[in-house]
Formats: C-alpha cells, sequence, structure tokens
C-alpha cells in the first residue's frame, strides 16, 4: 500500500520537472538567439565580474594574464549537458590539449576556471583549511549525510577526527589484516561462480562490492548489508543539476531513507559498535551522526579507489603470468600501485572566498578574484608534464627512483618523481603532510590507500588465474611488456565518463566482463 501511495507522487514530480526543464531549455536558446546578434567575447558576460583581465605590474611577475575561455555562453543547461555527454574530466584535458593550456574558462553547467596542472590545482584546493571553506560537486546531494570535504569549520574537523580514529595507523594492524581477509573470501566467492555468471558479473559492480566490503570489515569490523546498500545507490543519491528535482516527490527518496534506517539498526548490533560510539562521543558526534559519516566512508569515499583496482585487474592481465614478477619485486609492485593512483582522482570544485593569485607549471600567472568557482581534476592534474615524464603513459617502473626504501611502510619523496598525493588532497613534495592532518581536506584513506593496493594484488595474482576475451583489450596500446609494463594512456584510449570507474579506465569493446576467473 506504501509504495502504491509513493508511486502517486509522480503525478506531481513529472510535470514539475517537465516545467523546470522547458524554462531552463528556453532560457538557453533566448541566449543563443541573442549571440547571433550581439558578438560577445567568449563567457564574458558571465565572467566579467569574477575574472580579473587588468595586467599587474608586480616586482617578480612581469604580468597577470586573463585566463582563456572557451566557448560562448549558451546557457547553463547545454554547458552542463555538453560536458556530461562528452566525457566529464576527459573532455576538459582534450579541450586543454587543444588549446594548449592549463588554466582556462568554461561553462559546464555553471561557469568555471578549469585548473589541470599540479601547480594551480595546488594553489585553489591543496593547501585549503577545512576550517574556513568546503569543496563543491557538480551535482545536488539528495541524501542526508554528506562527504567530509564538502563541509567545513567544526563540523568538518569533528567529522575527520572521528573517522581517522577507526582507521588503523598503518598495514600491520589485525584491522588492516582482517579486511584484507574478507577481500581474500569475495575473490574466492568469484571464483566459485559458473562460467556463465562470472562472463555476466559486471566487473565495476564487482569491484565496488569488494570495496564495499573492505572499507566496511576496516572501520566497523564488518561489511555493511550489500543489498540494503544497492538500495541507496540505483536511487536518487545524488542528482543532476539540470533539471532541478524536488528530492520530496521522489519513491526513490523515500526507499532510499529506508534502507538507510534499516542499515542504521543493523549497524547497531555489530560487535564493535560501542567501540565507534566511544569514537563518536570524543568527536562530539551523534550517534546518528556518526553511523552516516561512517556510511559515506565506505561508500561515497572508499569508491574513489575502484578507477585504480579495475586498472590493476586489467593491466596486471597483460603483463607476463598475469604479473607474477610484481611478487617478487617489492619496488615495482609499490611503483607499480603509485602508478595506479597517478590516474586515479576525483574533481572537485570550490567557491574562491578570496582573491587569489594562482601559478601554472609554464610559470604563467593569474588573478581569480572572490566567488570564482574553480574546477579541477585531479587526476588530470596528475598527468602534468613537468612533473611526470611522458605522463599520458602508463609506466609500471615510474617511482621505483622515488622509492629508496622498497620494505619502508613510510613513503617518502626525495629523489626521482613525486608521489601522486594530489588526488588525495595532499601538495606533491610534501611528504610530511602524508599523514592525517586535523585541519586539511585531505583523504584520511592516504595513508593506507597504497597498502590496500598491494595488499589486493598481492591476493589477486598469487592465488587466481583469469582473462579477458581477446577482442576486448583490442583499443588496449601496450607499447612495452617485458621488464616493465607501458601503457599508452592518452585520452583517446581511455572511456572518460563522470563516474570514477570511466574516468581513467582504458576502453574496453565489450565492457569490463572476465571471461574466465578461477583459483590457481
Amino acid at each position: 500500500m506504501r509504495q502504491v501511495t509513493l508511486k502517486f507522487l509522480y503525478l506531481f514530480l513529472i510535470p514539475i520537472v517537465l516545467l523546470n526543464l522547458f524554462i531552463h531549455m528556453l532560457w538557453g536558446l533566448l541566449i543563443r538567439f541573442k549571440s547571433i546578434f550581439i558578438k560577445l567575447k567568449p563567457d564574458a558576460a558571465l565572467l566579467k565580474n569574477l575574472l580579473s583581465n587588468e595586467v599587474y605590474a608586480k616586482p617578480s611577475i612581469n604580468s597577470i594574464l586573463p585566463v582563456h575561455s572557451i566557448g560562448n555562453y549558451l546557457g547553463d543547461i547545454f554547458g552542463n549537458f555538453k560536458f556530461l555527454a562528452n566525457g566529464g574530466p576527459n573532455f576538459l584535458g582534450k579541450q586543454s590539449q587543444l588549446i594548449g593550456k592549463t588554466v582556462f574558462s568554461k561553462n559546464i553547467g555553471r561557469p568555471v576556471v578549469v585548473c589541470i596542472d599540479h601547480l594551480s590545482a595546488e594553489a585553489v584546493f591543496a593547501n585549503v583549511d577545512n576550517l574556513t571553506q568546503g569543496h563543491m560537486i557538480n551535482l545536488v546531494c539528495s541524501r542526508q549525510s554528506k562527504p567530509i570535504f564538502t563541509t567545513y569549520g567544526s563540523e568538518a574537523q569533528n567529522a575527520r577526527k572521528f573517522i581517522i580514529s577507526l582507521l588503523p595507523q598503518d598495514e600491520t594492524e589485525d584491522k588492516f589484516q582482517d579486511a584484507v581477509n574478507s577481500v581474500h573470501l569475495e575473490l574466492d566467492r568469484w571464483a566459485s561462480l559458473s562460467k556463465t555468471k562470472i562472463n555476466k558479473m559486471s566487473l565495476e559492480e564487482a569491484v565496488g562490492d569488494l570495496i564495499f566490503i573492505y572499507a566496511g570489515c576496516l572501520m566497523l569490523g564488518s561489511p555493511l548489508d550489500k543489498t540494503l546498500i544497492n538500495r541507496v545507490f540505483p536511487t536518487p543519491n545524488f542528482l543532476p543539476v539540470f533539471p532541478v528535482i524536488p528530492t520530496s516527490l521522489l519513491p526513490s527518496y523515500y526507499t532510499m531513507q529506508l534502507a538507510m534506517n534499516e542499515i542504521f539498526n543493523q549497524v547497531k548490533h555489530y560487535d564493535n559498535w560501542d567501540h565507534v560510539l566511544s569514537k563518536a562521543s570524543a568527536a562530539t558526534l551523534s550517534e546518528r551522526e556518526a553511523f552516516e559519516q561512517l556510511f559515506t566512508a565506505i561508500t561515497f569515499n572508499a569508491l574513489g579507489l575502484s578507477n585504480s583496482l579495475l586498472n590493476g585487474i586489467l593491466l596486471t592481465s597483460l603483463m607476463p603470468d598475469r604479473g607474477i614478477k610484481l611478487l617478487k619485486d617489492e619496488a615495482h609492485l609499490t611503483s607499480f600501485v603509485w602508478e595506479l593512483l597517478r590516474h586515479n582522482g576525483p574533481a572537485i570544485m570550490m567557491r574562491l572566498s578570496e582573491d587569489t593569485l594562482i601559478k601554472t607549471a609554464e610559470g604563467k600567472y593569474h588573478k581569480l578574484r572572490s566567488g570564482t568557482i574553480v574546477y579541477c581534476s585531479t587526476s588530470m592534474a596528475q598527468r602534468d608534464g613537468s612533473q611526470w615524464k611522458d605522463p599520458t603513459i602508463f609506466r609500471s617502473k615510474r617511482f621505483i627512483e622515488n622509492l629508496q626504501n622498497s620494505m619502508s611502510s613510510k613513503f617518502d619523496e626525495q629523489i626521482g618523481e613525486p608521489l601522486p598525493t594530489l588526488g588525495f588532497g595532499c601538495p606533491v613534495h610534501r611528504s610530511d603532510r602524508i599523514e592525517p592532518v586535523s585541519n586539511l581536506h585531505q583523504c584520511p584513506f592516504l595513508p593506507l590507500a597504497p597498502s590496500f593496493l598491494k595488499a589486493f594484488l598481492r591476493l589477486l595474482i598469487g592465488n587466481y588465474k583469469w582473462s579477458f576475451d581477446d577482442d576486448v583489450l583490442e583499443n588496449v596500446n601496450v607499447l612495452k611488456n617485458d621488464d616493465g609494463l607501458e601503457v599508452d594512456f592518452d585520452l583517446k584510449y581511455l572511456r572518460g565518463g563522470i563516474k570514477a570507474s570511466e574516468d581513467m579506465v582504458p576502453i574496453m569493446s565489450k565492457g569490463m566482463h572476465f571471461s574466465s576467473f578461477s583459483k590457481l
């Protein structure tokens, strides 16, 4: 009866959405029509109050250049659709390559300044104090909980303190090993599936489930109910910017809330929930607030590793004996993991709260006024040729020179190419910030991410054999495959998309499905 009642909400939702869509499209069409008769400089109408086009004389700076603008402003809704249809961050990366600039303005559903090299990205993101402002996301969050990096002030600090307190310090702690063992059991389950089921299994979804299991065991001692998680995430966990959809009229929104409440009631019976509550109390969080922060960390935040896991499975399948040599060479394995992480990182937006001077890797300066929205794809910023040689090449041995002690759990950045920590909100060349810091928008999982990826690859390579259909890999351009693996990761060979599992993953003709997966 409740389901029937909820479905009646569509009677109100559909006309509201259609009217909203019509208004936005009409406004965009009017702007397009206006642009035929009034020839504006690209984006000038919207950006004139955001960007400084003045040239300033500075003792150490010859000039501060205006931000190059790409395309006319023809309506937010059209800009948003074009951005999504063309692959999100990859679309911006291709445009950066086309114009030869790493800082430019663009309409992606709102006017933004895009920063695609490591220096400009660090200037506006990596050093932001979470006590003063949070990052934006290019989606409307409809869930009650929210990621730490979107908050600021005491809310961000308390949530961060709580999450860090539940994480192990390093891979030697029992809770880390227990979480890895849970991954081992899930891989055994994969191996037990029939050939038909393994062929139909979406690897993206399977990897997502594996990450949920790992993160749940790591922070709660037990995984969350996968069935209930799936009731949350197919529903409007996040909604598009256009059209604006009132969540109160979505039946699926209430389904999501019911699933969240059921998960909450389940975790309260977990063996270590009392321990969780003690950490929550120390961080001045209520029981419900603690649960929501945990749920967000275990699902939304942890899924940031899906790209690296997918690439790890795919690329090791290309290596001789599925990467057995990696298990015999700790330095090579560690370098391989960091190279996976270099092609992994979220897209982030932030509205500047003060005038900001940024410098690009080419040594050019731009001044952005307070109120400017800045967009950065950290995975793109970690392909900056000033820091990483041949940045569009995946090179498994890239960081061996950097790793002075292959058996150390400490991350040292003294020599060679810097470790790609920007995707975690940590500036490159700043090894002192790899440890969790209370007042930075830095991912709390950073100290554990490389260790988990290494543990996962040891499990995968050492215990299982797997394969893909030959024609699935036809678009993967392997350049070297003997002593070390090198693959062309030029954007034309990558899927691209707004999902973490699409951004920097090679194009596969039939999607990511195993042809076989079994124990050795």
